[in-house]
This record gives structure tokens, C-alpha cells and sequence, in this order.
């Protein structure tokens, strides 16, 4: 197993030693002498493992491990010295590198710790990329106006670790899904990605579950217990529906974010936070605020950076490319042909409101697959598209998801409401021009607007051509950015290698 290596070092005997060394196993090894140029070649190389010594004509090895170290996504760091110590070692391996060697150490030890550091890159790699192309209710996918907005928002977030992230949208939009995928795209990927779901703890165990607590806190506490805080380590706390916490754990979860400290049930010690918050919540909390229900310097707290996620009826003809890959998937797993859709369901699709969001959307098709014996899927396969095929209209209340917009006090917009532009190739029609976008303060996710009128699609084969030309896009970039290799590309689109064999067939690409 092979890897790519940055050695930074300004013995140039010892360097150079070095590099012929890596490159009789076969890697790629770029070497420089100073901190600077490290920073200046650090991207170009592309580094998995990092070899830093710690003393530098003009850096400390300590501190450019911490600078390099968020801009590697899944890369490991070794601290090479002529001089070692005990305490130099505690403290790099407490700044996250993942081995510190001496420069005498003997020749087959020093292998067998670059090939475990080599092997622990891998997987780190391997880590983030499942993490960047996983989500169970279809990832970013998507080519609307709203998702592009959305993914140009993720890419920004993406240039800072620690900065607080604050998701709202409607059930079902796929909170979840950013969440992980703000965690992927970051230097913390490798590490841990813990997710509370703050609906489902009772009030009683809020803070013993978040923080932990220690033996005798409390009736029934018969040892120690370290809380999900805790476990998150040096990757990211996910707090879901946040909205939910009652104020006397408000309190103390404003505590964590100002103080970045914690203290066990039972224990008086405190103890640091070192992860990076992202919370969600699908509630108007303009109004939880106003209600006395939720604390004002909490939310203000919360919206470092928003991330408003649009509900599924204002993403246009992303709808149709949302259920070609859940039926697709599941089809996949039930080791069937690929499905394709009867123009009566993409007609009612078009005009159905999906107040479940892509959530709904995923569930409905995976029943339509499961009742579907053929490769075509029909109406009859989704009972609530045949009441809209039938004039059907679901009332607003169901999928408001928010109080009237009347009660709802203007705000700014996150310029991620619904498009002015029309829909990918014309597919859905105009309908009534949309209101203008919600405030983010509430409420959120442009849960309060009704949905947006569609028409029946004009050009139902337009559809399936749309599809293809995003279908063969995705290939195409998926091989650019693996060099050609289809197994490395297959992984990155969630395939299998035959389905990305048969598919560069059917477009002309083998």
C-alpha cells in the first residue's frame, strides 16, 4: 500500500535519505526544508502522511502541525526529532499528530511505524470519502437553483473547523444528511461524529447524557459515565431539534458554547470542549423566544453560521432526480434492474406539495419498488399520487410545517428560498410567482409559504434526457477526479464496479 508523503526537514542528508528510503516502497514523496515552503507546497502535494521534524530554521514543528493540520483532511502527522522527550511526545500527540518518532531509531522499527501510519491514512480516506458521497435520503444531490446556493454556502463552511453550524429546515429536508456532510468536508472527518437527538432523551437525563457524570452523582450511578460531549473528542456534536431543551439545560449548553467547558454530574473538575457544534432544529424559535420558551442569547449563540435547507417543493425538477436514485437504490439491494417511472407518477409527482419532504419522497418510493414486480413503475404504486392524479389536494396545514406567515416577523434572507429562475430543461412550469423568502430568525426553511403551484411536466422525455446528461456528468467527474480508475470512481458515486461499466457503456464512454 502506497501513499503520498511531505517531509519537512532541513537536514538534507537526513532528508534525502529519507525520501529514497519512502520511494523504494513506492511512494510519492515531496521534500522542503522550512515551514514556508511546507505552506506553499502543502496543497500541490496533497500529502496523506507528514513527516514534520520539530526543530525548523523558522518554525516550531508544534506549531505548523496545528496550522497544516485543518487543511489535511484524513492525513496523518508524524513528529520526527533527533532529540526525544517524553513530555515533547505527550504534548504533539495532544495537538493531533499520530506518532512521534526519533530520528535513531532502528531501521525496522521506523517501517513498521510509517506503514501503520500509512495504513491509518487509508482509512482515514476512505472515511471521508464515504462520509462526502453517503446520505441516506440522496446527499446533495440535486441541480437546482436552491441546492446550488446550498452546496456554494457547505463550500464556504468548509474553509473553517471550529466555526458553530446552525441548520434549520423543515422535517424531512435532510438536516441529518448536511450535518455529516459539513462534518466530512472538514479537517475533523476522521474523527468522531456523534449525534444526539434531542427529542428522544428525557428532561431528567439531558445533562448526565450530554456532559457525563461520575460514580454516586446520583441514585443508580454505580460507576462513571462518559457523556456524549465528551466522546465527540476532536471531531463534531451534533445537536439535533435543539429546539426541544428545556431552559434549565439551555443554560448549561450556553455555558459549553461561550466557555468551551464542561463539568460532569458530580464532579466539580472542568473539563474542555474540544469538538465543533452543529446544531438543528425544524422550529420557529423567533417565537419559542418571544414565548419565553427558548433563552434569546442561546439562538444568537447558535447563529454563528445558518444553513437553511430547502423543503423538497421548492427544488423544482430536483424531485425527479431525487426518485430515480431511491428507486435505483433500492432496486440495487433487491438485486433487480433499474426501474423507470410511468409519466402519470412524474405527472403527479410534479404537482404533489411532499409535506414529508425528501424524506416522504424516499418512502413512497421504496414501497412503489417493493409493489412494482417490473421495470416499470406505475401510479397504482402510490396511493396518495393516484388521489392527487385524481384532483386531490392536500390541505395547507399539513404541510406548513410553521405558524401563518402573518404571525411571523420579517427578517433577512438567506437567499435559499424558492428560485426565481425556472426549473432545469423547463421541466416543472412557473405556476404563481413565490413570495418573497422567509427571514432565518423565523420561520425557518420557508416552512411558512404554501407550496409552490407546478404544473404537469410539458416534455416528459425531456425528464429522462435531463437525467442522463447529469447521470453522464457525474461519471465523467467522477473519473476525472480519480484519474481514471473505475473502482476508485465507483466507490465515489456509492456504485458497484459492473454499474459503472454498464453505465460508461450505455453513454458511449468505453
Amino acid at each position: 500500500m502506497t501513499a503520498r508523503f511531505l517531509v519537512v526537514d532541513d537536514d538534507p542528508v537526513y532528508a534525502r535519505t529519507l525520501r529514497r528510503t519512502l520511494e523504494r516502497g513506492g511512494h510519492d514523496v515531496t521534500t522542503v526544508g522550512t515551514a514556508q515552503e511546507a505552506r506553499e507546497r502543502f496543497d500541490a502535494a496533497s500529502p496523506e502522511v507528514v513527516i514534520l521534524d520539530y526543530q525548523l530554521p523558522d518554525a516550531n514543528g508544534l506549531e505548523l502541525l496545528e496550522e497544516l493540520r485543518p487543511k489535511a483532511t484524513g492525513a496523518v502527522f508524524l513528529l520526527n526529532t533527533a532529540y526525544p522527550d517524553l513530555s515533547l511526545a505527550v504534548d504533539a500527540i495532544r495537538r493531533g499528530a499520530f506518532d512521534y518518532v526519533a530520528k535513531d531509531l532502528e531501521p525496522a522499527e521506523w517501517t513498521m511505524r510509517i506503514e501503520r501510519a500509512v495504513d491509518v491514512a487509508h482509512l482515514r480516506r476512505r472515511v471521508v470519502e464515504a462520509g462526502a458521497t453517503s446520505g441516506g435520503d440522496g446527499g446533495m444531490l440535486g441541480e437546482s437553483a436552491t441546492m446550488r446556493r446550498l452546496r456554494s454556502r457547505l463550500d464556504a463552511l468548509a474553509k473553517s473547523d471550529d466555526t458553530t453550524a446552525f441548520i434549520v429546515g423543515e422535517t424531512g429536508t435532510g438536516k441529518g444528511v448536511i450535518a455529516r456532510l459539513v462534518h466530512a468536508k472538514s479537517g475533523r472527518a476522521y474523527e468522531p461524529f456523534v449525534a444526539v437527538d434531542c427529542t428522544t432523551i428525557p428532561a431528567t437525563l439531558v445533562e448526565s447524557e450530554l456532559f457525563g457524570h461520575e460514580k454516586g452523582a446520583f441514585s443508580g450511578a454505580t460507576h462513571s459515565k462518559t457523556g456524549r460531549v465528551e466522546a465527540a473528542g476532536q471531531g463534531t456534536l451534533f445537536l439535533d431539534e435543539i429546539g426541544e431543551l428545556e431552559l434549565p439545560m439551555q443554560a448549561k449548553l450556553l455555558r459549553l458554547l461561550e466557555e468551551r467547558e464542561f463539568t460532569r454530574v458530580g464532579s466539580t473538575k472542568p473539563r474542555k470542549l474540544v469538538a465543533r457544534i452543529i446544531a438543528a432544529t425544524n422550529r420557529d424559535l423567533s417565537r419559542a423566544v418571544a414565548e419565553g420558551r427558548f433563552r434569546a442569547d442561546l439562538r444568537y449563540r447558535l447563529e454563528v453560521f445558518v444553513v437553511e435547507v430547502p423543503p423538497l417543493r421548492e427544488r423544482g425538477d430536483d424531485i425527479f432526480l431525487l426518485a430515480t436514485h431511491f428507486a435505483q437504490e433500492r432496486a440495487r439491494t433487491l438485486g433487480r434492474d433499474e426501474p423507470s417511472f410511468d409519466a402519470e407518477v412524474l405527472e403527479a409527482m410534479s404537482r404533489y406539495p411532499f409535506p414529508g419532504n425528501v424524506r416522504e419522497l424516499r418512502n413512497m418510493v421504496e414501497q412503489a419498488v417493493l409493489l412494482s414486480p417490473g421495470d416499470t413503475i406505475t401510479l397504482e404504486a402510490f396511493p396518495v399520487l393516484t388521489k392527487v392524479a385524481a384532483g386531490w389536494e392536500p390541505p395547507r396545514a399539513v404541510y406548513a410545517g410553521a405558524p401563518p406567515h402573518e404571525s411571523a416577523p420579517p427578517g433577512p434572507s438567506l437567499g435559499l428560498g424558492p428560485s426565481s429562475q425556472p426549473p432545469l430543461g423547463q421541466i416543472v412550469g412557473q405556476g404563481a410567482a413565490p413570495s418573497a423568502p422567509p427571514s432565518h430568525a423565523a420561520p425557518y426553511a420557508s416552512g411558512d409559504q404554501p407550496a409552490r403551484p407546478r404544473t404537469a411536466p410539458q416534455d416528459l422525455e425531456s425528464i429522462r434526457e435531463a437525467h442522463a446528461t447529469q447521470e453522464r456528468q457525474r461519471l465523467l467527474d467522477a473519473l476525472e477526479a480519480t484519474g481514471g480508475n473505475v473502482s476508485a470512481a465507483a466507490r465515489q458515486l456509492g456504485l458497484s464496479r459492473y454499474q459503472v461499466l454498464r453505465r460508461l457503456t450505455k453513454y458511449g464512454l468505453r
